[in-house]
């Protein structure tokens, strides 16, 4: 497939470098081939090794902080319409750079290395056509890009609102499984080590598991179960959102994705504002913090020096007040979700 800002045919990586079947480890296969062939990915893995990263205490779902400068022109992308109009689609083919390359997923998608990188391992899964990015076409193959790349990444969707710098282009995102700290306090509690409860349990029948978990001043609903059930009950979920906020356009908000054997657990954040107060505020009072899927889940990324220093967590907390659905709006979203999926066999 192609459209017509270009083909993807001479973006498409040698097939003996993946092999004869698309996993984890071919991803990660590609991946290292993709850095030892194109210079900015290489530059830019070096680069990471400058990163720092501090934690931030924030009761039982604590958060890690990451000073990362190469993530600049993702935090401070403009995302309105006209802007995002009036410049070519990074992620068509006809704007990439000859030397990036990509492995096809399906018929639709295409996994690529990601230039700006938040952690070593870190793709994007782009739509070969030019559409627009929308959860509902977009929440199958997250879970199936997870369940192909299972036991090595998780991956991941922002809304046009939440986080994505390519509101114009159906894309995901996938970094190393574990990467954030939500994610790894919900391995660690479904493996049964710690003894804080894994918030209030929504739903519990075969297949199918839903909890919410409304610490740290952010709402995040945990999905875990079989593929079919857990996409019904994401479905779900969306839908009553945008109930939730009028109706209209997508409601916002991020979505992780993981499997393991059968099972797939998903990660959904609702959301509030696109950015928070301080990111538009003017001198000492300015933070630029635009949360994503990443940031909901724990690992926030600050792309200056003087925020990744100062935030501390009454800053973080406002940051996902502003940033995370309303409390009154989370209460029936959990309330819609028990009555719509408790009694589905």
């Amino acid at each position: 497939m192609s459209d017509q800002a270009g083909s993807w045919t001479p973006h498409m990586a040698p097939p003996e470098i993946v092999g004869s079947g698309l996993d984890g480890e071919a991803l990660r296969r590609f991946h290292a081939w993709q850095a030892a062939c194109w210079p900015r990915l290489a530059e830019a893995l070096v680069g990471l090794r400058a990163i720092e990263t501090r934690e931030i205490e924030m009761g039982d779902r604590p958060v890690s902080l990451q000073w990362n400068p190469g993530r600049v022109t993702s935090t401070t992308a403009n995302v309105d319409k006209r802007a995002v109009e009036a410049r070519p689609c990074f992620l068509c083919p006809g704007s990439l750079p000859p030397e990036e390359k990509g492995v096809a997923f399906g018929e639709d998608l295409i996994f690529l290395a990601n230039p700006a990188p938040i952690v070593p391992l870190h793709l994007v899964v782009a739509h070969r056509g030019h559409v627009p990015q929308r959860i509902g076409p977009a929440l199958r193959p997250v879970i199936e890009a997870a369940q192909a790349a299972q036991g090595v990444l998780t991956v991941f969707y922002n809304g046009p609102r939440c986080g994505a710098s390519a509101p114009d282009h159906l894309h995901l995102q996938a970094v190393e499984t574990g990467s954030c700290p939500d994610e790894r306090i919900v391995t660690c509690r479904l493996a049964g080590c710690g003894r804080e409860p894994v918030g209030r349990v929504l739903v519990k029948r075969p297949g199918l598991h839903i909890w919410s978990n409304r610490g740290a001043a952010r709402t995040m609903v945990v999905m875990r179960g079989l593929a079919d059930a857990v996409e019904r009950g994401l479905r779900v979920a969306i839908d009553g959102l945008a109930e939730l906020n009028g109706g209209g356009e997508e409601p916002p908000l991020n979505l992780l994705v993981s499997a393991e054997g059968v099972l797939v657990t998903a990660l959904l954040y609702p959301r509030g504002a696109h950015r928070p107060a301080c990111y538009f505020a003017d001198g000492a009072d300015q933070c630029l913090v635009s949360p994503g899927a990443l940031d909901m889940a724990g690992l926030v990324i600050t792309v200056r020096r003087q925020d990744y220093e100062r935030i501390g967590p009454e800053w973080m907390e406002q940051i996902y007040r502003e940033t995370a659905i309303e409390p009154a709006l989370a209460d029936r979203l959990e309330r819609l979700l028990e009555q719509r999926l408790s009694d589905e066999s």
